[in-house]
């Protein structure tokens, strides 16, 4: 199927997708190596414009208390690789692979791509980890140069539609390959406006099959269009909530959302909703640009 740019493009309703399995397990990795050593993003210097420093005592304090949530509160079977020296953002597992929950059953992976040469090591890593589950890791042709998988790929909960956002850390062609891969899923193209948003998963969050979170900023009128017909029930972030990491919230099982601490009123409206706000301090890793989402990769 070819890649959905608008409204007038998509006509099938959400309700009409294949449904697909909700994630029950979630890889993360140790934080032993994690630093700040080079600003690829708006988040990671001060305003004199140094590198931030991280408290690694409290980074790994922060890591635990989110894996630990996710296996309590949510129930979810959580992996975690261990850390490696000179892969420092290793941690950030949304990014290196992608899972692709198959109707009717089945589970592909396909590998990233990863923009940044210090971050081009992950992805061998998460190839290591599934291929001993005996699943076969999928690869990107040659000619794409830019595919940070969950970074930029939004699953839609519980069907076979893929929100897919192109800018800083993902091309088009990526995209584009995965629609032909599978021409069943429907897949929506998101162009990023030029903000720190940098990746999709720091300006949407799906919460359920209607509901998401969203930064309005992230995305032009087309985009956030599509946002609205994909998630009627959509919540929109102000700049305090956007720059809290709240778009990068993590909702496995329709009903636990997973968000960075601080957004007080947010999760006043995300519990009106009948939803039950979880939220986890990441601030240390907030400091290299992620937080909740950024830190595990869903399967």
């Amino acid at each position: 199927m070819p890649l959905i740019r608008s409204v007038d493009e998509w006509s099938r309703e959400v309700a009409g997708a294949a449904p697909v399995a909700l994630p029950r397990h979630v890889l993360m990795a140790d934080p032993a190596a994690f630093t700040v050593k080079e600003a690829i993003n708006d988040f990671m210097k001060d305003a004199d414009g140094n590198l931030l420093k991280v408290d690694e005592e409290l980074a790994r304090q922060q890591w635990l208390n989110l894996f630990q949530a996710f296996q309590r509160r949510a129930g979810l079977n959580c992996v975690a690789l261990p850390a490696q020296d000179g892969l420092e953002d290793l941690c950030f597992t949304a990014n290196p692979s992608m899972a692709i929950p198959l109707p009717g059953g089945g589970l592909d992976i396909w590998l990233g791509i990863m923009a940044f040469g210090s971050r081009a090591g992950e992805s061998s890593q998460h190839e290591r980890y599934f291929r001993q589950l005996g699943l076969e890791p999928k690869s990107m042709p040659a000619s794409v140069t830019r595919f940070e998988a969950h970074g930029d790929g939004i699953l839609h909960p519980g069907r076979f539609i893929l929100h897919a956002g192109i800018g800083q850390r993902s091309s088009e062609e990526a995209w584009q390959h995965l629609s032909e891969a599978y021409p069943e899923m429907d897949v929506l193209l998101y162009e990023l406006q030029d903000t720190p948003f940098y990746h999709l998963d720091t300006a949407l969050a799906a919460l359920d099959e209607t509901t998401a979170l969203y930064m309005p900023q992230a995305f032009n009128e087309t985009g956030l269009e599509l946002v609205h017909k994909a998630f009627p029930n959509a919540i929109a972030l102000n700049e305090a909530e956007g720059m809290n990491f709240a778009g990068n919230a993590f909702c496995p099982d329709k009903q636990h959302v997973f968000l960075q601490a601080g957004s007080t009123e947010l999760e006043e409206k995300i519990a009106a909703r009948g939803f039950t706000p979880v939220p986890i301090d990441t601030s240390e890793f907030m400091k290299s640009g992620g937080s909740v989402f950024c830190l595990k990769m869903a399967y």
